[in-house]
């Protein structure tokens, strides 16, 4: 059995597995089979230490991950792993919990609750305390909660009125929810932490159990989770680490690179293990890679190699046009497909969700399958499926399967039982339901009737002047008069939380690039309507075929946050350039890319044998024309590396940061900024470029800290800098 553990694996490897007293901090590169190290010694520890498997914690960061690694190590052993402990942080926190939260004043049949209902909670407290949630926003003083609860936020930080508000509901949230025996997402870990410190009986009773603890990426850990870990690992000290601080991309959710050298400072006698023998990429890649993270400071330095071979260089291929950038990627996939390669060995990685939707036409014109993976397809979006159902409108006005769609968005008072006494009139006379929409209807009354009608008359005036001008005018008329923007702009949710920060309002804007690009395909003889029709004849048909190829094998879609965990034979990393990638606040508001260029590091990493990178000299984004730098990601890597195509051109520009962050003159090809004084003020509602709606909770200095929703959460801005405006109080 012993032979079978120690299998295959290399001497940093073995090492990593043997030693098995002491702190060890594992420092694993990219493809370098960290996991075959975890699962090797969590069954060497049991087979061959004769540790009993309840003595042993395994954490990591999904339950995926967990259960893959529960797979292994029983296939390992040949035998069941009764009593281990391998699961998320999040999992052992309510599972400690269950048995010990009572000491705490709760009891144990205690209910989870999520975001949701937390910001229900915080609703009602804020109206029963009469604040005007139209100012203070349910979500966002949630959000705001939970990171004072999780120590990310401090009240001192926050200034008035904000600051008044949350020392009046911070308690009573946390009273509610102990009152009624609920535990949000962020108390199983602040509660775990507060029972470990509060009663060190409890914590003797976990840190005697758990005599080995094992953390996988532990790069990604947050306070929180590293001050338990701490604490239970202090005293007998075997504490097995996992991480790569060049792979650490995951700041924006509050983990942070600091806790490595926390684990250094705390546990001095650490004995450091590197494995840096790459068994996913050719030798190529790794050195591209090597040389781009280089440029990182304060980084455990290490070199990956591989022995898989050279590889082919790198291809660099700069296009014209975003659209010519989308069929040199498809070009370059069909002639690999003649080869006999596999669709699923292929990925485009991008740096933002709107990238996608070039590719996705491109690729759905010349029926290449795909699929976006971790968000859904551009076309599938909910505002662009409202966008299209109020474009069917104009066309057809009888088409009562998109009138049932919008005809309530936004809300024009008209309930379900309403509209279930519309839907019986239309059937009884043999009309469509926007004929019941009339000045003399008896079903619509009040705000509902005077809404529903303004709603008619809108379609019926753009269906009137569609011909009398631009199909753009029209476009900007719709989201305006319909009062789809308003809503977006004025609703806080306009953050999508399921997708990183992606806003519904850019996605509008990009539709409207479609409807460019489709006027510019029709000569002068194709009136607008004609136009219309055959845009919405063509998204049907893109919809249709995309249903097909998600059935197969298809090309893979996706960010590289998305992507980070995968590997494929080939990659396409597209959109490279100054403010894409790496992207405008980290060159504008942070001054410092070394997550953004960590990133990147993390997309070459992804390939086992070609990667081509591309870019163009003239991109059509959010309806506007820009002309960005190449991304200095680039020039990072090894010129003997890179294959140059296309319109590449040598750069000038340099790339480094400013040494003044002030009375720097605005010019957009150096990526610096016009300082514009503001009068903001705590509790101003602000819109940013990036991050969407939020609120000013402190001013300091020449600095503002906002809240954003969940998953953006606290960011401290420049205060008087161009990428946000003030847009309400």
């Amino acid at each position: 059995m012993k032979d079978n553990i120690l299998n295959n694996l290399n001497e940093q490897q073995t090492l990593a597995v043997k030693a098995v007293e002491g702190p060890i901090m594992a420092v694993a590169g990219a493809g370098s089979g960290k996991t075959r190290v975890l699962t090797r010694r969590i069954a060497y520890l049991i087979q061959e230490q004769g540790v009993f498997p309840s003595n042993i914690l395994a954490i990591t960061f999904t339950n995926k991950a967990a259960e893959e690694m529960k797979k292994r190590v029983v296939k390992l052993l040949d035998s069941s792993l009764e009593g281990a402990w391998i699961s998320t942080f999040h999992s052992m926190g309510a599972k400690i919990l269950r048995s010990e939260i009572h000491h705490l004043g709760y009891e144990r049949d205690y209910q989870i609750i999520d975001d949701d209902d937390s910001a229900i909670i915080v609703k009602n407290l804020l109206k029963e305390h009469n604040y005007d949630i139209k100012n203070y926003s349910p979500k966002i003083t949630s959000h705001l909660i939970s990171s004072i609860k999780g120590e990310h936020t401090s009240v001192n930080q926050i200034s008035d009125p904000i600051r008044s508000m949350i020392i009046q509901i911070y308690p009573l949230y946390n009273k509610y929810l102990k009152d009624n025996n609920l535990v949000d997402f962020q108390d199983l870990l602040v509660l775990l932490l507060q029972l470990f410190r509060q009663h060190p009986k409890v914590l003797k009773k976990y840190q005697d159990k758990f005599e080995y603890i094992l953390v996988d990426e532990f790069q990604d850990t947050n306070d929180l989770q590293y001050e338990i870990v701490k604490l239970l690992a202090i005293n007998h000290r075997n504490l097995f680490i996992v991480g790569d601080e060049d792979q650490s991309i995951y700041a924006f959710r509050g983990s942070n690179i600091e806790n490595i050298k926390k684990f250094i400072k705390d546990f001095p006698e650490h004995l450091t293990i590197l494995l840096n023998q790459n068994y996913r990429s050719k030798d190529t890649i790794l050195k591209a890679a090597n040389s781009v993270i280089k440029k990182n400071r304060n980084r455990i330095k290490k070199e990956l190699f591989s022995q898989l071979g050279e590889g082919e260089k790198i291809i660099h291929y700069k296009a014209g046009t975003d659209e010519e950038e989308a069929y040199y990627v498809y070009e370059k996939i069909k002639s690999y497909l003649l080869k006999g390669e596999n669709l699923s060995d292929i990925a485009i990685l991008y740096r933002n969700n709107a990238m996608s939707r070039k590719f996705e036409d491109i690729f759905l014109k010349f029926n290449l399958p795909h699929r976006v993976i971790g968000n859904i397809s551009f076309y599938k979006r909910k505002e662009i499926k409202d966008i299209i159902a109020y474009l069917h409108l104009i066309i057809n006005m009888g088409d009562d399967y998109s009138f049932t769609r919008v005809y309530n968005t936004p809300k024009r008072g008209v309930g379900n039982a309403t509209f279930a006494k519309m839907v019986e009139e239309a059937k009884e006379n043999n009309i469509k339901l926007f004929d019941v929409v009339d000045e003399q209807s008896e079903i619509l009354k009040g705000k509902a009737k005077s809404s529903m009608i303004d709603f008619k008359k809108v379609i019926l005036e753009l269906k009137e002047e569609i011909n009398h001008q631009s199909l753009l005018d029209t476009y900007d008329q719709l989201i305006e008069k319909t009062g789809y923007k308003a809503m977006l702009e004025n609703d806080d949710s306009t953050l999508d939380r399921s997708f990183q920060a992606e806003r519904k309002l850019d996605n509008l804007y990009e539709f409207k690039s479609l409807i460019l690009e489709k006027i510019a395909g029709y000569d002068v003889s194709f009136d607008n309507y004609e136009i219309l029709v055959n845009l919405l004849n063509d998204l049907a048909l893109h919809e249709q075929a995309q249903e097909i190829d998600e059935a197969g094998e298809y090309v893979s879609l996706m960010t590289v946050h998305a992507a980070k965990g995968l590997e494929f034979k080939t990659v396409f990393i597209v959109g490279l350039e100054q403010g894409i990638f790496p992207s405008n606040q980290s060159i504008k508001e942070r001054f410092d890319i070394d997550e953004e260029r960590r990133l990147f590091y993390v997309a070459l990493t992804r390939a086992k044998e070609n990667i081509f990178i591309t870019n163009c000299r003239s991109r059509f984004m959010y309806g506007e024309f820009k002309e960005n730098l190449d991304s200095q990601f680039i020039e990072e890597i090894d010129s003997d590396l890179i294959e140059r195509k296309g319109m590449y051109q040598p750069r000038k520009e340099s790339f480094e940061k400013p040494k003044h962050r002030k009375s720097i003159d605005f010019d957009e090809s150096k990526f610096s900024y016009t300082s514009v004084e503001k009068n903001v003020r705590v509790g101003d509602k602000i819109e940013h470029k990036s991050f969407g709606k939020g609120v000013v909770v402190a001013i300091e200095d020449e600095k503002i800290r906002v809240a954003f929703p969940s998953p953006t959460g606290i960011k401290i801005l420049i205060k008087d800098h161009p990428s946000y405006e003030v847009v309400g109080k």
